[in-house]
């Protein structure tokens, strides 16, 4: 899957999630939004097409979403450039050829110590990378973002969202919510992604370093002719130091079709102290030795790791496991476009929710039910219209009360009588919503026991009709409810 795709769907996850009063998309947007993407699906449907479907509902919906908001909703539909990531890159790739080839990697005084080539460092620092890359590729779940330098980089590459203008409105200021929400989950889930692709410009950088220092190596030579010698602490003599130029040489020699020097010829550029000046031999066969053997060990490496790494990048960048962020909202969103979730009619009597209220009525069903949830909102039944039959009722038909309301058999008992006539279904179950009693309660020492007693009326008001009774309040109190 395209990390565009997957970008896409989580921005509205964001907004869906921070939108719970609807006020950017309707009710009707997403279920256009979801028809048009293919809903319903399939029961047996594999994740392909659902996530399919995501991206392709995601898509209709952040073009409305931009449409209605061009300025404050931005950053909701472009995938942001990966401009930072680009401009590290080529700065460490030109800094990178020009340090390697200014330095002086044959010295200064036109002789060279064959075992003091600073190439040898680049060498050994690339064997101690390798041996930690095969850590990294052993270990079960190698993860790029535990902190440190490497973690502060990696945050730094991120790219950015353009802010909206200052939130002057309701909507801008849930946009503005999302926004945040969203950036702060694709910056964790994209962090491995990036991470990668930061360790394939290293490896390249790395391998660009060496190249540049053989080319100055080689230019250098062109205009000046350098002498091999050779002297050291730990070899005392030829014959000692011949295994060693073989270990580290031999595959650039056999690549030649020339032998390491015998220790015969290695005693003649032997240099040693408190002797005649010694003039050493040509250089030109250990240049050569030494670029072979980096191209070998540094550089073609060093490039096998730098694509290994690109092409990990790309493979996690389409597998961003996205589902894993609130995989409840996913559930709930697939179960109702394959119609496996439970359809209820929720008749509302005689006030109507707000849009805040239902979000909460919804959660505390899906609760109950154990299930993810499509409800029906009915129109608000007002009083007298008790016995008038309600149109569109399907599935499990619930009426909802307020707790604070007294129960009634002339109103309460004969909506439900009208709503069990008219349903194909038992209704078995009725929600109370207790924000409206709660709020009058509050500063009674003895709510809890009022609460009990009003819940126990409603009760006994049902008893004959074998209705269980489902209660639910609203996390803001002074938005339970508002008259139709």
């Amino acid at each position: 899957m395209k990390s565009e795709d997957i970008r896409r769907i989580m921005v509205l996850q964001a907004i869906e999630q921070s939108d719970e009063t609807r006020s950017l998309l309707s009710d009707s947007d997403y279920r256009e939004a979801a028809s048009n993407a293919g809903a319903p699906l399939p029961e047996k449907v594999g994740t392909g097409e659902e996530n399919v479907f995501l991206s392709r509902r995601a898509e209709t919906l952040l073009i409305r979403l931009t449409s209605r908001f061009p300025e404050a909703g931005k950053w909701a539909n472009p995938m942001p450039s990966k401009h930072r990531l680009g401009l590290f890159a080529l700065g460490l790739f030109v800094l990178a050829a020009v340090a390697g080839f200014l330095t002086n990697e044959l010295g200064p005084e036109k002789r060279i110590n064959i075992l003091s080539f600073p190439l040898l460092g680049i060498m050994l620092w690339s064997l101690v990378v390798y041996l930690r890359e095969i850590a990294l590729l052993l270990r079960k779940k190698p993860s790029l973002r535990e902190g440190g330098k490497m973690a502060a980089l990696v945050d730094l590459l991120q790219p950015s969202l353009p802010h909206g203008p200052a939130p002057d409105s309701t909507e801008r200021t849930t946009l503005e919510g999302a926004r945040g929400i969203f950036e702060k989950r694709w910056r964790t889930l994209n962090a491995p992604a990036i991470g990668a692709r930061l360790k394939s410009i290293l490896h390249t950088t790395a391998m660009v370093l060496a190249a540049a220092a053989i080319a100055g190596m080689y230019v250098k030579g062109l205009a000046n002719e350098y002498r091999a010698v050779w002297e050291s602490t730990f070899f005392a003599d030829s014959a000692q130091l011949r295994p060693f130029l073989n270990l580290i040489l031999g595959p650039a020699s056999a690549l030649t079709g020339e032998a390491i020097p015998s220790v015969e010829a290695l005693d003649k550029i032997h240099w040693q102290a408190n002797e005649f000046e010694m003039a050493g031999e040509n250089a030109a066969r250990w240049i050569h030795w030494y670029a072979i053997t980096i191209a070998l060990f540094v550089m073609i490496p060093r490039a096998l790791l730098g694509f290994f790494w690109r092409v990990k990048a790309s493979r996690l960048e389409h597998t961003l496991p996205f589902r894993e962020v609130s995989p409840d909202y996913y559930d709930h969103l697939l179960a109702v476009s394959t119609g496996s979730s439970l359809t209820v009619s929720l008749v509302p009597y005689p006030v109507s929710p707000s849009d805040g209220a239902r979000r909460q009525i919804l959660r505390a069903l899906e609760e109950h039910f154990e299930k993810p949830i499509e409800v029906n909102w009915m129109a608000a039944v007002s009083f007298g219209e008790e016995e008038e039959p309600v149109p569109g009722l399907e599935g499990e038909v619930i009426p909802l009360f307020e707790l604070s309301s007294t129960p009634e058999k002339e109103t309460h008992l004969t909506l439900y009588q009208t709503l069990s006539n008219q349903s194909e279904n038992p209704v078995r179950f009725a929600l109370l919503e207790t924000t409206s009693f709660d709020r009058k309660m509050l500063s009674l020492p003895d709510a809890g026991e009022r609460q009990e007693a009003r819940k126990k009326a409603w009760e006994n008001l049902f008893a004959t009709v074998n209705v269980a009774f489902l209660m639910t309040t609203t996390s803001n109190p002074s938005e339970a409810t508002s008259t139709p």
